[in-house]
Order: structure tokens, then sequence, then C-alpha cells
């Protein structure tokens, strides 16, 4: 075991709550050991596990049907790892009376605007066990089917919400949701909201690059912090039932500079490894402010910043042209679910 001392310290004295954001069994063994509930996959940390230790499903692959093929195969395997992670997380599960313990599961990237096609393919998903987690994207389908799922007392995690505006209409999308799983006397189940906020990171980067705007990574990694920030001060004010969960970190900085806020984060290894190294102070950093001046140097270089930080800042039938969301959507198609597809 590889002692995470800050982890450790805000599992257990702060409200912040954390899961490891890999699928590789080691990896989640570890995470538990520094405080984590619960795990998050994706189509690409999927492919990682399946590739990187295959022994651990030899035995489950070699029963599927020989003539499976396609996007039927890739949920499938998607299913042989998952609920290995669920029946090791299940103890955890049912000690919290089912607060604690999920595994998270992304439906098919390239169906972001197929509502119809995640609907069906999330209760295929919800079906492996019961602390299962579907994964939904935050795109204007994707909110339709979060509703829909929650209504019937599915567990949720809406997920490539770069923007507050995603956030918002998942988190409202949600409550409906709720309200109506209750009034069909159905069972709410919990959700929590990816703020990926290294993935809008990526996105400004790449922009910051393109246009030679000379932004620093510091500059940045703030910029996509202020808007996870901002994301839980709006949760606690409309005391949403959803949980935070800031996701895609880039540094260890972020994790610390949100430490103490009611969040569920999602952390790589790498970030994990990264957190020990830095030797973090044990300290709830949500209270403390983000550099303005940096963030204001991103919004006057960079007007994508601005539509990911406002409240308003894209409606939904923007959501899923935003760059940060197709590229990220992109990437979990291209490295991930495309991969499975191809996996022998």
């Amino acid at each position: 075991m590889r002692e995470n001392s800050f982890l450790k310290w805000m599992s257990e004295n702060t409200i912040t709550r954390w899961c490891n954001d890999s699928a590789l069994n080691e990896d989640i063994d570890n995470a538990l050991l520094n405080g984590a509930v619960g795990c998050t996959t994706n189509p690409p940390l999927t492919f990682e596990a399946l590739t990187v230790t295959p022994g651990h499903y030899e035995a489950e692959k070699k029963r599927l049907q020989h003539d499976m093929t396609g996007d039927d195969k890739v949920v499938a395997l998607i299913g042989i790892v998952v609920r290995q992670i669920a029946k090791r997380l299940e103890p955890l599960f049912l000690k919290s009376k089912g607060l604690y313990g999920y595994v998270r599961s992304q439906v098919q990237p390239d169906k972001k605007d197929d509502p119809d096609a995640m609907l069906k393919m999330g209760i295929t998903l919800s079906r492996f066990a019961p602390n299962i987690m579907v994964k939904i994207p935050g795109t204007e389908a994707g909110i339709y089917v979060l509703e829909e799922l929650a209504a019937l007392g599915i567990p949720t995690n809406p997920t490539v919400c770069v923007s507050i505006s995603q956030m918002k209409a998942a988190a409202e999308a949600y409550e409906r949701g709720v309200d109506r799983a209750v009034k069909n006397n159905i069972k709410p189940a919990p959700s929590s909201s990816a703020i990926v906020l290294g993935r809008l990171q990526d996105y400004l980067s790449k922009l910051n690059g393109e246009r030679d705007t000379g932004l620093t990574f510091y500059e940045l990694e703030c910029a996509a912090l202020a808007v996870a920030k901002r994301c839980c001060d709006i949760f606690a004010q409309h005391q949403y039932k959803q949980m935070v969960m800031p996701a895609a970190f880039r540094s260890a900085r972020q994790v610390a500079q949100l430490a103490g806020a009611d969040a569920m984060m999602t952390i790589h290894p790498r970030i994990q490894e990264e957190i020990v190294e830095a030797r973090l102070k044990h300290f709830p950093g949500i209270g403390e402010a983000v550099d303005e001046k940096a963030v204001a140097k991103v919004s006057s270089a960079l007007p994508e910043f601005n539509a990911a930080f406002e409240p308003d800042g894209l409606s939904p039938g923007q959501f899923s042209t935003f760059g940060a969301v197709e590229m990220t959507l992109d990437a979990f198609d291209r490295t991930g679910w495309a991969k499975l597809r191809a996996l022998r």
C-alpha cells in the first residue's frame, strides 16, 4: 500500500468524499485503504483493465457468445469489468445502506444525441449490479435520459459536464426525476454530477496554443478550478440533492483547493501519486479564493471560458457542440469504445 495521508485526512476530517478513477484492481484496493468510497470507469479505463490485467477477466470473456460483435460486445465487456468491481465494493455499499460503494459505468460516447439509445443502454448497464451508477453525457439528450433514469430509481452520474450551465441543467433534471419516482412509489437513487474541470482545462489549453494567447498552465489551472468552485457554491445555494463530483484533475493543487467541499471527487492514481509527492498541508482549501488576476486573464483571452463559467453561458442545444464536450467524447470513443469493439 502507498499511504496517502492527505486523502486519508480529507476523508476522515471533512465532508469531502472521493472515488478512485481507475478500473485496475490494484489501484482500487490501494484507494480504498486511503479512504476512497467508490470507483469511476469509462471506456478507456475499461479497455485498460481488460488489457493490462487480462487474467482477471479471462474466464468471463470465454463465456461470451462467440458471435457477439460491435456495440453489443462492448457492453458485454464493460459488464465483465464493472461487475467484478461492483462485487469488490459491495460490502461498502451494504454497510452504507446504498450511500457509497458505487462503480460508475458510461454509455456509448458517440450516442450523445440519441436519447433512446442512451436510455436503453443505461438500463442495461444498471442491471449489472445494484451498485452501478450510470454515466450519461451532459448533452441535451443526456439531460433528458438522466431524468428518465432517475424517475426509474436508477443511480446516475451525469458526466462530461464542463460548464456550470450543464451542471445546473443536470441537477434540475435529477430533481424532476426524483419527484416522479416518489410519486410512483419508487425509491429515489443517488446521483453525482461530474464537473470535469481537467477536460475544460485541456480544451482551453488547446485554444491557448492555437491562438498563441500566452496563458500559463497556472492560469488555466486556476480558470478550471474557478468553474468547479462556483459549481460547489451554486449547488449549496440551491440545495440541490445531486452531489457535485469534481473530476479529471490536472494537478494536486486543484484537489487541495476543493478539499472541504460538499462533494464527491474522483481522482486518478496519477494525481493520487502527485498528492503524495506534493506533501499537501492538511487544510480545507475550499474556502480560499482562486487567483482573480489569473482567472481574469483567461476570461479576457478566451471567451469560451466565460461560456463555461457563467450559469447561463450555454443553452441546452449548445451542450453537445461546445468544444470541450466534443473533444472529450471523441477521446472516449477513439481511445476506449472503438478499442473495446476491436478487442479480441
